[in-house]
C-alpha cells in the first residue's frame, strides 16, 4: 500500500470535482436531452453498483448457511418440456381454427357487369313510401 501526501489527496479530489463539473457543464450545454442522458448514466451506474453489493451480500449469506450455489440454481428440466408442449398445443389449436375458418370462407360474388348509375334509382326516388302503411 502506498502512502499519499495531503497535497496529492487534495489535487486528486479537486481534479475529480473539476472533471465532474466539466462533464455537468458539457451536459447542460446540450440542453435537457444532455442532462437527461447524464442523469441516466449516473443512475445506471448506481443501480449496477447496488446490484453488485446485493449479489455479494447474498453470496455471503449462502456461505454462512453452508448452502452451495448449485443447490439454489438447479431448475427442474421438465419445465422446458412443459413449455414446449404448451406452445405446441397452442400452435395446433390456432392452426386448426385458421384451417376451419378457411374452409368456411364464403365465396365472393362476381363483380357486376355494369356499375350502378342514378338512372337505376330514378323510378323509386320520386315516391317516398311510408313503411307504416
Amino acid at each position: 500500500m502506498t502512502s499519499t501526501t495531503k497535497t496529492e489527496q487534495v489535487h486528486s479530489s479537486t481534479g475529480a470535482a473539476a472533471s465532474t463539473l466539466l462533464g455537468a457543464a458539457s451536459a447542460v450545454s446540450k440542453g435537457p436531452a444532455g442532462v437527461g442522458l447524464l442523469l441516466a448514466k449516473r443512475g445506471y451506474g448506481l443501480a449496477r453498483k447496488q446490484a453488485a453489493q446485493r449479489r455479494a451480500a447474498t453470496a455471503e449469506r449462502i456461505i454462512e448457511a453452508n448452502l452451495t450455489r448449485t443447490a439454489l440454481t438447479v431448475e427442474p428440466k421438465s419445465g422446458n418440456k412443459r413449455r414446449v408442449l404448451v406452445f405446441g398445443v397452442a400452435a395446433a389449436v390456432i392452426g386448426g381454427v385458421v384451417f376451419y375458418l378457411g374452409l368456411r370462407r364464403n365465396e365472393v360474388p362476381p363483380p357486376a357487369d355494369v356499375p350502378p348509375s342514378l338512372d337505376d334509382y330514378a323510378d323509386g326516388s320520386s315516391q317516398i313510401q311510408n313503411p307504416l302503411q
